[in-house]
């Protein structure tokens, strides 16, 4: 324990007992509400339908192509133009779940939201590692449970939340290891924890804070064992990643990697910032205030990877299409840093005793913090229910005009998801591509011209565009926009969730055909 709580002047006239019961209580009603939140949201993910963001049905449609033709990362010289952005692992293990029966965005959600209740008890186990205080991991499992980010991310179909469960379970292994020193089995640990780094790689390729500072930790410590680490973790994912590009003839690497390099923004990490300061800046105070007493107890290693977690958001989150998605491993570690603060501040004990020091203040940010969370989760949640009524009425206006059995080119990724299995082009991407003039743009602007796709469903009038879409916003290249307006015919608005809707296109033959010259264009309300 901390010296603070020894320099305490006199015990406060309140029995520590009854203070401690209190305290518990609080805690209690805290882990109801964040209990029933996360039920909640449970329900939702097997309620809902329809998607909770656009990434959640590219990356299920991409599954159900892998479950039904076995292939994942394909060529962008012809279709589908579509970059799987991501590593293998989550796409194989939905694919399982889809070749089971499965919808593609339920078995996403469940792999998911099973990541995110793994997490959680991370958090406890780690906390009771470092502090073997039980008030301490029950204070970060609730901190936890009750963070707006993780509900809203752990309930959604991507690869973050289970990315992060295999970094921190690599943490946890490590922690072990360095906290016990059990020679005999300390190799075994090590070895799990290059496992569980490797497998949190081979979900997404940014998670590299966690291997990172397990190397930084063992080099201060035993540089020989670190060398071993870093070089045995290093080779085995360098060998994993040559054998998949060779056996994709490239596209492994091409989507990976070269596709993923975004334009930046510094507009888009002013988002981010302000995010972290009003959902997590109360635990960054505690953590702040609390981090010289960790450092005298030596145990700053969850301080130093969530300092590795901070350098690749910051380095990561101004790409274009970022999300709060590239926040969850520096905030997991957030909350155990926190805690861990507050336990070397003796921040539990001084509570008992009614304690008249500053430290107590600090269940002021705790609550905060939590009050604050609870609110953003019931927004999200709205959000989502509301969403998903309106989706339903979209996808059903939707389902005629793409039952004609003709190829479907959609800007919208829900409508897609729902309405077919396959993808042809995939908007957001194959735009920035075209652009950095990676993609050829003729194939499909051809193929518009002659009008090979029935029905087109963008999100709008090209016959009334107002300027250039926002970077973000999924669209096509001005020159395949073009031959829509020439070529196709818009038959239908319907309303949704998104920007103005979804307009629906047909080839200006087939309209002839089916509707006179001054046929109004139905607007689905």
């Amino acid at each position: 324990m901390s010296s603070l709580a020894h320099s305490e002047p006199a015990a406060a006239s309140a029995s520590p007992k009854n203070v401690e019961v209190w305290f518990r209580r609080v805690l209690i009603v805290f882990s109801a509400v964040a209990a029933l939140g996360v039920l909640a949201n449970l329900a939702l993910i097997f309620w809902a339908q329809n998607q909770f963001t656009d990434p959640e049905s590219i990356v299920g449609t991409q599954s159900r192509m892998l479950a039904g033709h076995g292939t994942l990362y394909y060529s962008l010289t012809t279709y589908p133009y579509t970059v799987c952005a991501y590593m293998p692992l989550f796409y194989s293990l939905e694919a399982i779940f889809v070749k089971l029966g499965f919808s593609a965005v339920l078995a996403g959600r469940l792999l998911s939201f099973a990541a995110m209740l793994g997490i959680f008890v991370l958090i406890w186990r780690l906390l009771i590692l470092y502090t073997k205080d039980r008030y301490c991991a029950w204070t970060g499992t609730l901190l936890g449970a009750s963070t707006a980010l993780f509900l809203t991310w752990g309930t959604v179909g991507q690869v973050d939340t289970l990315a992060v469960s295999w970094a921190i379970a690599a943490f946890y292994e490590y922690s072990r290891y360095s906290l016990r020193d059990e020679s005999a089995a300390g190799t075994s640990m090590l070895l799990r924890a290059g496992m569980f780094a490797l497998l949190a790689f081979f979900t997404k390729q940014t998670m590299l804070a966690c291997p990172a500072a397990i190397f930084l930790l063992l080099c201060m410590r035993r540089p020989r064992t670190a060398m071993q680490f870093g070089a045995g973790t290093a080779a085995v994912a360098l060998a994993a990643a040559l054998t998949l590009n060779a056996a994709t003839h490239g596209r492994f690497l091409f989507d990976t990697v070269r596709a993923n390099i975004f334009p930046f923004s510094l507009e888009k990490l002013g988002v981010h910032v302000h995010y972290v300061l009003v959902a997590a800046g109360e635990l960054i105070l505690v953590a702040a205030l609390g981090f010289k007493q960790v450092r005298k107890a030596r145990l700053t290693g969850p301080f130093l990877y969530l300092g590795m977690a901070s350098l690749i958001f910051l380095g990561t989150a101004p790409k274009v299409g970022s999300d709060a998605n590239y926040q969850i491993e520096s905030t997991v570690m957030l909350v155990v840093c926190a805690c861990l603060a507050l336990h070397a501040l003796d921040f539990f004990a001084l509570s008992f005793r009614a304690s008249k020091s500053w430290i107590t203040l600090l269940q002021i940010p705790l609550a905060i913090h939590l009050i604050l969370n609870f609110r953003i989760t019931k927004y999200l949640f709205l959000t989502r229910v509301a969403n998903e009524e309106v989706f339903r009425a979209q996808v059903e206006a939707l389902r005629s005009y793409a039952s004609d059995g003709g190829r479907l080119l959609s800007t919208d990724f829900n409508s897609l998801a729902r309405l077919r299995d396959r993808l042809e082009v995939e908007p957001l991407v194959y735009k920035i591509l075209v652009r950095a003039g990676v993609v050829d743009p003729e194939p499909l602007r051809r193929d518009l011209a002659a009008e090979a796709f029935s029905p087109v469903f963008l999100y709008e009038d090209v016959n009334s565009r107002a300027g250039e879409l926002d970077l973000e916003l999924s669209t096509l290249p001005n020159q395949q926009l073009e031959e829509v307006r020439r070529h196709y015919r818009m038959v239908a608005h319907i309303p949704g969730p998104y920007l103005n809707g979804v307009y629906v296109y047909k080839p200006a033959g087939a309209y002839k055909e089916t509707a006179s010259p001054g046929s109004p264009v139905p607007d689905h309300q």
